[in-house]
């Protein structure tokens, strides 16, 4: 275990390399780095402000003290806070391992620190709570271990990816529980209605054919399906087509409704498949990134796949341009506003970006230019009159300056008052490319639909193929009752569970049984599904896309509900049929 996680650490350290590596240009000299290898171009400002990030992390990995450690998290935040980040998730999941191998070590005090670290890295992750406890697990301190998996859970809904896919695997589970159970609750017809039909199938054969005959005929009448691959799923839809007619109208309203959803699931699967997909590429998780202030190691060639896939995209062109802003790489951000504004000249955070392009290099009269247009796009906002009032104060036009100031507070006092409390920003910026990020995830997902359609029509064709297999077992139903209705049934003169040393235990073992003896088909269900969904449970984040934890938490809390949900429910059975309820 230590020797896993002490490459796991240095895996991850590899990682946080790559935000310099990702980030260089194949020539150390180039002024600007080419997009083909980086992503997005970096000035050398940029790439040096990478190389500080590696260089820090080294440093701190060394640190023996924690107080140096401390202040070297905090160098490292601020310096990702030049470029316009406030989370290093890549180095917040080289602390979690860390921790996780002082804790081997026995190291525990280092191995708190560590994850104070890695929560100040990333804040808020449930991947760093999840750590905590294995730390707290490895210290023996089995209270710290249940606290921190209670402040773990509730952290993945806070996080819109995490939440998102968490609940795409639990729809996924839903499915596989209610089909995994329907599968049950056939098979529970046929073990209470089985001999019946057999019966009542000799007795047909039996009328041309000797009996013996009619009994082997009989069976591989019943059981040839079993030739065919995937042959038990076959022989359980192929009887349960049979016994439709010996079923109960209850039974054979959950058939009707097994056999549909049997029939959509392909395409319930696949369109969640394709939404997972979308919101794990690159360029959504880019752009999750940039709404959380997140630099992973990979996020700029992310934003260079972004740009790829939807190159006439004008949202993509101001959203990049807001980046290149972050940066600090106006010249860049600049010619892509101007792109901006050429396809939609009223856009006001584009106009006023410019202005305060102009305005940092001291070209107040294209800024109080720009600012008036983007004041005049977007009447609204204070920004342009608060930026035009800085504009005008360097211009030394100082009545234009109150007038301009009076408006923009007129319009938002305490955002007006925030702007003024921070002397070293005299302008503000629009994050127009930012708040455009819902419209790009429009234009992916319509990118990306187009791209399925065009490669997947066969696959397609072949999804709808069990639409209409599960509408045709219906028909077929159907068919074979209103034809054998006429020759009768055999009422079913077998118990399941006759009088002895295990009627009780089967019982209790076998839930659904009991009621579909009496042809209580909901009853029956519902009695399979609790325990089918209570095994099934630690299948619940197995199944689906795995959620890109950067410390996976695995599975023990899922087992422990499950057996502990068991014990519970056959609990509950046992004593009812103690007092003769079940």
């Amino acid at each position: 275990m230590c020797k896993r996680e002490g490459r796991r650490s240095f895996l991850v350290g590899i990682a946080v390399l790559a935000l310099l590596f990702l980030t260089l240009p194949a020539g150390a000299q180039a002024q600007v780095s080419s997009p083909q290898v980086t992503g997005v171009e970096m000035t050398g400002p940029v790439r040096q402000t990478l190389k500080q990030i590696e260089e820090q992390w080294l440093e701190w990995i060394v640190k023996t003290n924690r107080e140096q450690a401390d202040r070297a998290v905090g160098d490292l935040l601020e310096i990702a806070h030049q470029i316009g980040m406030r989370r290093l998730p890549d180095l917040a999941a080289g602390a979690m391992a860390r921790a996780v191998q002082s804790a081997q070590r026995k190291d525990f005090a280092r191995a708190h620190w560590e994850l104070e670290a890695a929560e100040r890295f990333d804040p808020g992750r449930p991947e760093t709570a999840f750590a905590e406890a294995t730390v707290d697990r490895l210290q023996g301190n089995w209270l710290g271990m249940l606290a921190a998996w209670l402040r773990a859970y509730p952290r993945i809904f806070t996080h819109p990816l995490e939440r998102y896919l968490w609940f795409q695997n639990l729809l996924l589970w839903i499915l596989a529980v209610l089909l995994v159970t329907g599968g049950l609750f056939l098979a529970v017809q046929m073990l209470t209605k089985g001999t019946s039909l057999f019966q009542d199938l000799v007795g047909l054969l039996s009328r041309k054919l000797p009996r013996p005959v009619a009994y082997t005929l009989a069976a591989l009448v019943l059981l040839w399906p079993l030739a065919l691959p995937y042959g038990p799923l076959w022989l359980i839809l192929y009887a349960s087509v049979l016994l439709w007619g010996y079923a109960t109208v209850s039974e054979r309203v959950v058939m009707i409704a097994l056999w549909l959803l049997l029939g959509v699931a392909p395409q319930l699967v696949e369109l969640q498949r394709q939404r997972v997909v979308l919101a794990l590429s690159p360029p959504a998780q880019a752009m999750q990134s940039l709404e959380s202030s997140r630099l992973y190691g990979s996020l700029f060639s992310d934003l260079g796949v972004l740009r790829a896939v939807l190159p006439q995209s004008i949202a993509v062109k101001q959203l990049l341009a807001d980046v290149h802003r972050s940066l600090n790489q106006w010249e860049l951000a600049r010619a892509l506003y101007r792109q901006v504004l050429e396809a939609e000249p009223n856009n006001a955070a584009a106009l006023l970006d410019l202005g305060d392009y102009a305005f940092l290099k001291g070209d107040f009269t294209n800024a109080i230019q720009s600012y008036q247009q983007a004041a005049a796009a977007d009447p609204q906002n204070p920004a342009p009159q608060y930026n035009l009032s800085q504009a005008f104060s360097e211009s030394y036009m100082f009545d234009e300056q109150k007038i301009a100031l009076k408006k923009a507070q007129d319009l938002d006092l305490a955002r007006v008052n925030l702007w003024l409390a921070n002397p070293q920003q005299k302008v503000v910026s629009l994050p127009g490319g930012l708040v455009r990020i819902p419209e790009i995830r429009r234009q992916l997902a319509a990118t990306w639909s187009r791209r399925e359609v065009r490669s997947g029509s066969t696959e397609i064709l072949r999804q709808w193929f069990s639409l209409f297999l599960s509408l045709g077992l219906v028909l077929i139903a159907l068919t074979l009752h209103l034809a054998r209705r006429p020759f009768g049934y055999t009422e079913r003169s077998v118990e399941v569970f006759p009088e002895g040393a295990f009627d009780r235990w089967g019982r209790i073992l076998l839930p659904g049984v009991a009621a579909a003896e009496i042809g209580e088909g909901g009853r029956s269900f519902v009695g399979i599904l609790v325990p089918a969904a209570l095994l099934m449970l630690p299948l619940l984040g197995r199944l689906g896309a795995r959620i890109p934890w950067r410390y996976d938490p695995g599975n023990h809390l899922s087992w422990i509900l499950a057996i502990l949900g068991l014990a519970i429910y056959f609990g509950v059975r046992l004593r009812r049929e103690l007092h003769g309820e079940v």
